[in-house]
């Protein structure tokens, strides 16, 4: 059964936490090798787990369905990404309902800080986060940066 955009997530996540690259294609209605594209484009997060033991959860397929829903609307892989990375800014933490930004700085490595800090310790974190990035030394295509805040979900 396929997840559409609109569609109620919780009933079909809920259902089984963990899923194959198989389970989560047919989920989707994504195939596979788009699925694994879009982890080398950082428009979806890798998977846990590596080889035969990596599986995906309900993320996975949530992004999906945003990621399908903007390629409806004909926007090109940069600008979805821009958007996906937008839309993530401000997350709620559903450990304390806090609001936290994220910023990635390269695949696999996150800084995360409390969305309520003052405009000071704000900016040094974001001032952080360049210098963090210049030092993983993460450029993209044509030297853009990668990551201005997706979510860890």
């Amino acid at each position: 059964m396929q997840v559409r955009p609109g569609e109620a997530m919780g009933e079909q996540a809920s259902s089984k936490t963990t899923l194959s690259i198989h389970e989560l294609a047919a989920r989707s209605g994504v195939p596979g090798r788009r699925i694994r594209y879009y982890i080398a484009e950082g428009l979806l997060p890798p998977p846990h787990g590596r080889g035969r033991a990596a599986h995906y959860g309900p993320e996975h397929l949530e992004r999906l369905v945003e990621i399908q829903t903007l390629r409806s609307q004909h926007l090109g892989l940069d600008e979805i990404r821009q958007r996906l990375q937008r839309h993530a800014e401000r997350v709620q933490s559903p450990a304390d309902g806090s609001l936290w930004r994220h910023w990635q700085l390269r695949p696999g490595v996150w800084l995360m800080a409390r969305a309520d800090l003052d405009e000071t310790e704000m900016q040094r974190v974001e001032a952080l986060a360049s210098m963090a990035r210049q030092l993983l030394g993460d450029t993209g295509r044509g030297g853009e940066r990668h990551g201005g805040g997706r979510s860890l979900r």
